[in-house]
């Protein structure tokens, strides 16, 4: 069986696609990770990574989960789709059975995960971890727990609001633990700065 029919399978939680498009199964070691969709892949994407890895000097993949929390499983032909363009341009792709960071660390210990400021937000909702409901501490601390646990980190890129102001982690109205503060490095705006939103993007496209 291909390496993709076990992934929807479930038999596998992870594989690598690479830029000539051979597909494996074994997956890299202390990656920097970039986490999304891509739908579709934006230079604002491109820019994220780029803009990490200058910090980070990590092997660099893009990394789609064809399982959402909030979305139906992604199908087949649309993730060969959005994974030959992420190849056409040279570049690497995880893809994974893991809808959150907490099974993402699992699958992909000792990474580096590329965020954006929505992503953050995401990531510190209590809504995504019904699960992780244990002991005296809140289930976003216990999810936090398990991937620190795998030794990752995040680096989080700002963004632009409404107001055209650009928001950073310091404009967080909650506060990290302070045993989590270390897992997480902020890109500042002087070091990446990106006005485009895949939901715009689209709604281009779709108008043309």
């Amino acid at each position: 069986m291909k390496s993709i029919d076990r992934l929807y399978a479930e038999e596998i939680g992870a594989l690598v696609i690479t830029p000539n498009g051979e597909v494996s199964e074994s997956l890299p070691d202390h990656p920097l990770v970039l986490a999304g969709s891509f739908n579709p892949l934006h230079d604002g994407h491109r820019g994220m990574l780029n803009a990490a890895a200058k910090v980070f000097d990590r092997p660099v993949f893009y990394e789609m989960s064809i399982v959402n929390v909030d979305k139906p499983m992604l199908p087949r032909p649309e993730l060969e789709k959005r994974s030959a363009k992420i190849s056409a341009e040279g570049s690497s792709l995880i893809v994974t059975r893991a809808p959150r960071f907490t099974e993402k660390s699992s699958l992909l210990p000792r990474s580096t995960f590329v965020i954006g400021f929505d992503t953050y937000i995401r990531l510190m909702d209590k809504r995504y971890y019904p699960d992780h409901v244990a002991g005296t501490h809140s289930s976003v601390e216990n999810s936090l727990d398990l991937i620190q646990e795998n030794d990752c980190q995040f680096v989080v890129a700002g963004r632009v609001d409404d107001d055209d102001q650009f928001r950073g982690l310091h404009d967080i109205e909650f506060e990290v633990p302070s045993r989590f503060r270390s897992m997480f490095t902020e890109l500042t705006e002087s070091e990446f700065r990106s006005d485009l939103s895949s939901t715009e993007i689209r709604k281009t496209l779709s108008s043309l």
